[in-house]
Formats: structure tokens, sequence, C-alpha cells
């Protein structure tokens, strides 16, 4: 027992400097020191970033996987199929909300056309699915990390973490677009819903 509080706790520290580092480097100081630093090579930062981000995200799970685990539970037929279906619903909200604003901006590759200018400014995207969530990427994110029929202790663990990531990365994120958009993504947090689409009460 005492090896598998070990095991939760070590995958949420780990999480959690994941999202510190990640935070750090999206955030708008760590690009305008970029920006001077690297000076028309900016434009391969934001690519860069991703390559970083899913290189160093591979340590974390495979912590996940070799450390002492247990199932939790297994969603048994035909309710499993329900549940990949949901993870599919998932994956397809985090495509089309990136799409939405930029699917190319956000991979990085759009800056290799744009000469990478850092502080490009972009419409506010408040229709189709930024409609109804402030968060789409984030909500598909979070469905489908919890609609995995199986779950095991560290897998919990590992769920837990980013699903805290995904939510303090969005309201850091939020205050560079209430600095960027001003009383526009202000108006537009009142009426809408961070990541749970019908809430009454807004994040």
């Amino acid at each position: 027992m005492q090896s598998m509080i070990l095991s939760f706790f070590l995958i949420t520290f780990v999480v959690a400097i994941y999202g510190l580092v990640h935070s750090l480097l999206a955030g708008r100081k760590a690009k305008e020191v970029a920006a001077v630093w690297l000076g028309s090579k900016f434009k391969w930062y934001r690519l860069g970033y991703n390559v970083f981000a899913a290189i160093s995200l591979l340590p974390v799970l495979a912590l996940a996987i070799t450390l002492p685990d247990t199932v939790l539970y297994t969603v048994s037929s035909p309710w499993n199929g329900l549940m990949i279906l949901l993870q599919l619903a998932g994956a397809g909200i985090s495509l089309f909300g990136a799409r939405q604003t930029g699917l190319w901006h956000l991979a990085g590759l759009a800056q290799l056309r744009e000469n990478g200018a850092p502080l490009a400014e972009h419409r506010l995207v408040t229709d189709g699915l930024y409609r109804y969530v402030r968060h789409p990427i984030y909500t598909g994110a979070i469905l489908f990390l919890w609609a995995a029929p199986q779950m095991t202790w560290n897998g919990l663990a590992l769920r837990l973490s980013l699903t805290l990531y995904f939510i303090i990365g969005g309201m850091v994120e939020e205050k560079r677009l209430v600095a960027e958009y001003g009383d526009a993504y202000r108006a537009y947090r009142l009426r809408t819903p961070m990541l749970i689409p019908g809430m009454k009460k807004p994040v």
C-alpha cells in the first residue's frame, strides 16, 4: 500500500514539474526573451516547444507504466465500446477546437511562413465550439482521459494531475487573453463556461 501511495505522489509531482516548465515556456515573457535571443530563428520557437512538450511527456508516461500499479476498474463489453466512442469524441472536440483557432499556428508550422512574428494578433474566436466553452481543446482532452474503459491507480494519478494542469493552464492563458483582448474577452468570459457546457456560473 505504501508503494502505491508513493507512486501516486511521485506521478503527481512529476506532472506538476512538467506543467510548470511548459507553462513558463509558453508565457509571454519567455517568448519575448526567446525572440531577442533567436532573432529571425524565433519562427521555430512554437514548433520546438511542441516537440519538447511531446518528448518530455514520454518520461511521465513511462513512470506511470513502470511504477507499482493496480487496476481499479474495467468497463466490460458492450459499455467499453461506448467509452471508446467518448474518447474519440473527446479527440474530435480537441481537434476541431484547435482547427478553429488555427491548427497550423498551434502546431508551429504557420509561423514558418509568417517569419515567426512573436506578438502577431489573432481574431478572438467566440463561435463554433467556443460558443459553448472557452477551452474546447482542454474539454476534449479531459473527456479523452476520463473515458478510458480501464482505470488503474497510476492512471488515476496521471488523469487527476493532467486535469488540474489543464485547469490551471487555462487560467494562466486567460490572463494573457485579457491582456490581449481586454473588455471583449472579459465579456466573453462572463457569458461562457470555462470547460463544461451549460454551467450556470462560468469559472
